[in-house]
């Protein structure tokens, strides 16, 4: 097994020396009271507009980076899960997403010089088959040619819109489990991990509006069902690696300088990114589009 380096855990006041010494030993960390209440109204709002353009697409719809995943549920009917990249077209899913305290958070953790590979909503409609499985992120960082270090380069952070409790499925999370395999971004057995539901460590990472949560690329960590009957659960999830070690992504901050989207889109994870520009309904394509984290 791979043991975490030795670091000297320095932090500031938001990511305090205590998160940065968490994050490392448990590979999670959670940092409370981020975003104020009418902070994170602002993103419900924009959150639900996306929704809503997802019902009325009502199948899974791709431009590009931007993709909204919209499935038929047994149970609810047409439900949209997720999307990622809104903020290409959304000023406000944008300004959060470089909000300069989610720098101050990841830079104890992987510096001030930083792209980013995941920006993405989960919503979890009440009553619906939507979960995700146990699972390390290091299935979703390929190709792994990518990426340098992924373990000490990434750090995946969890902005929460609402209340995560175990009734609306929010994310279980199982403290060292980032340690206990080698960091070998071509192993595909540490990838997905049922096998942790009986762990005794796993716990739910509760979190309340406007809290962050962190998890690295190794911590095996997934989210059950809402069993709840009126909310929606919803998460604003960015992906940021160090950008000297990864070749894909948009670059959010240059030395510490918040670098805005600009011009055509990266190349992330959609590889037609420059061949297939305009919109189009994955069906349409005869395209599988899976949701991805």
């Amino acid at each position: 097994m791979t043991a975490t380096a030795d670091r000297n855990h320095t932090g500031n006041e938001l990511m305090t020396p205590e998160h940065v010494r968490q994050y490392w030993e448990d590979g999670y960390t959670v940092v409370r009271n981020v975003f104020t209440e009418a902070e994170i109204e602002q993103v419900r709002t924009a959150c639900d507009r996306w929704k809503f353009t997802g019902q009325l697409l009502g199948r899974t719809w791709r431009k590009q980076n931007t993709v909204i995943w919209v499935d038929e549920d047994r149970e609810t009917g047409t439900t949209v899960r997720g999307m990622q990249w809104p903020s290409y077209h959304d000023a406000v899913m944008d300004k959060f997403r470089t909000d300069p305290r989610l720098l101050q958070i990841i830079e104890p953790l992987i510096g001030d010089s930083v792209k980013q590979i995941i920006n993405q909503v989960h919503w979890k409609r009440p009553g619906s088959r939507t979960t995700w499985p146990l699972h390390r992120d290091v299935r979703s960082r390929q190709p792994s040619s990518a990426f340098t270090d992924l373990f000490q380069s990434w750090v995946q952070t969890g902005i929460a819109i609402d209340p995560h409790t175990a009734e609306n499925g929010a994310m279980s999370i199982v403290p060292g489990s980032h340690r206990d395999v080698d960091h070998d971004p071509e192993d595909t057995s540490v990838w997905n991990t049922p096998q942790y539901a009986k762990d005794d460590r796993i716990h739910v990472m509760d979190l309340e509006p406007g809290d962050v949560g962190l998890w690295s690329a190794y911590t095996v960590h997934g989210g059950g069902f809402n069993t709840t009957r009126h909310q929606d659960r919803r998460l604003y999830i960015n992906g940021f690696v160090k950008a000297e070690n990864c070749s894909r992504g948009e670059w959010v901050w240059e030395n510490g300088r918040t670098r805005a989207l600009y011009g055509e889109p990266a190349l992330i994870q959609f590889d037609e990114v420059d061949e297939i520009r305009h919109a189009f309904y994955a069906a349409e394509l005869g395209r599988k589009e899976v949701v991805r984290d």
